[in-house]
């Protein structure tokens, strides 16, 4: 039943999407940059949710990425702050492990990319690792200081926190492209494909991030410009993959032959 409904949704997505897409170039939506092509996307196909913890556009999670760059980039999957944060644990992460930032200095700043199959080290020394304790059932992120000691292993998301998001978010996914270029200073896109998947399980989710495909991404920084220049700019931590291995946390859709390949 949940199958038939989801390739009725995809039917009528990607039909908004082929509409869309004869349209040609069209003009942005929102005034803001950062994020605009995703949200002048969702505008276009109607979309109201703004809930972020649950799938977009009826059971669908949608990305939305430029045709130009890499497929090594990463693909923010979803935000989930640690189980046991409390408010204060990222705070903790920004002053005890972060750098000031050059330009306000009396803020630090700790933008870090952490993997489960290395350790990555920070400006100040600090290398950082994520740890999967079966177990426990919990994932950690441990913090070594400069002589490879482990000074910190508070930190934790519980599996049943990471479980109850990907379930919400990420059973369906369309991958959605576009091309972009500024017309009398305005921003235009150009939606030129669309593509669906279907996740692959729970348990291939840890083992992506026990072999590294998937990271943890710290990302604490400090507005650059506005009223809100030189105040802490949380954007918290995400679970992201490339977009060269989604196909190894996802399987493809074949809308002609409405079959995963």
């Amino acid at each position: 039943m949940i199958e038939n409904v989801i390739e009725e949704t995809i039917k009528e997505l990607k039909e908004k999407f082929d509409k869309i897409n004869e349209q040609g170039y069209i003009k942005s939506q929102v005034s803001r940059s950062k994020g605009s092509s995703g949200l002048t996307f969702e505008r276009l196909i109607g979309n109201e949710n703004n809930e972020f913890q649950i799938a977009d556009y009826n059971g669908i999670e949608i990305k939305v990425k430029n045709n130009i760059g890499y497929s090594y980039r990463y693909i923010t999957l979803f935000s989930l702050v640690p189980s046991n944060c409390f408010g204060i644990i990222l705070k903790e992460l920004r002053y005890n492990y972060g750098t000031p930032d050059k330009n306000y200095s009396d803020v630090n700043i700790l933008m870090k990319s952490v993997f489960a199959n290395m350790k990555t080290t920070t400006e100040n020394g600090y290398s950082f690792k994520l740890e999967i304790k079966y177990s426990e059932n919990k994932i950690f992120l441990y913090i070594y200081d400069k002589s490879d000691v482990l000074v910190n292993k508070s930190i934790y998301w519980d599996f049943e926190d990471i479980i109850s998001v990907v379930k919400r978010k990420l059973n369906y996914l369309a991958l959605v492209k576009y091309d972009s270029k500024l017309i009398n200073n305005k921003k235009y896109f150009k939606y030129t494909n669309i593509r669906f998947y279907k996740f692959k399980g729970v348990d291939t989710f840890f083992e992506l991030i026990e072999k590294g495909f998937i990271r943890v991404y710290i990302c604490l920084g400090v507005y650059k410009s506005g009223f809100k220049a030189g105040l802490e700019h949380d954007h918290g931590i995400r679970f992201d993959i490339k977009e060269c291995d989604l196909l190894k946390l996802y399987d493809e859709y074949n809308i002609k032959d409405k079959k995963y390949i």
